[in-house]
């Protein structure tokens, strides 16, 4: 394997194909978890394509073993598939919006939207407040709107202990906005 990995960090097109045979599954597993259902089959396919690109791009900085490449390739792949959820969501509610302003004439769904938005971005802002292994627990709950068993079995802990985590954690929220609204 630390042959295939130099090879790949040569640019080596033979190492490329055997990336794409060895790790095929893997990846696209993690990109269709993330994308499919909120995205569809083609945003994840295309996630899968952006991912080979970048570890074909980027092979030079990775420094480690195998069992180090196959994480390495894991999260290139999770944080590809983030962002692309991101971008679609984004992409999505500006359609809507836009489609409820045609709809409405433009009267109140701009400003509501407009509120909407500051809120979310408002409690994003709270949320880089907590830990980073709660905030991580929180987006995958409420941005990637993943099931409580999915968050267990991704991070390796128990049901319980995602539920622990989240009501505690939106306890904290709670008070980091109480703070916020009795300084305004």
């Amino acid at each position: 394997m630390e042959n295939f990995i130099g090879r790949l960090k040569r640019r080596d097109e033979e190492a490329l194909a055997f990336m794409i045979d060895t790790y095929m599954p893997f990846l696209k597993g993690i990109c269709q978890h993330i994308l499919a259902k909120s995205c569809g089959k083609q945003a994840a396919e295309e996630c899968l394509n952006d991912v080979f690109l970048t570890i074909w791009q980027k092979a030079h900085q990775f420094e480690g073993s195998d069992d180090d490449f196959r994480k390495w390739a894991g999260m290139v792949a999770k944080y590809k598939a983030i962002d692309r959820y991101r971008r679609e969501t984004k992409q999505q509610l500006r359609e809507t919006l836009t489609d409820e302003n045609v709809e409405s004439g433009g009267r109140h769904s701009t400003e509501e939207a407009v509120l909407k938005n500051e809120s979310r971005e408002e409690m994003l802002v709270r949320l880089h407040q907590l830990p980073e292994a709660d905030r991580e627990l929180f987006l995958m709950r409420y941005y990637l709107e993943l099931s409580n068993n999915e968050i267990a079995e991704t991070l390796g802990i128990t049901l319980s202990a995602v539920e622990n985590r989240l009501y505690r954690g939106k306890r904290k929220l709670g008070h980091l906005m109480e703070r916020k609204e009795r300084f305004i």
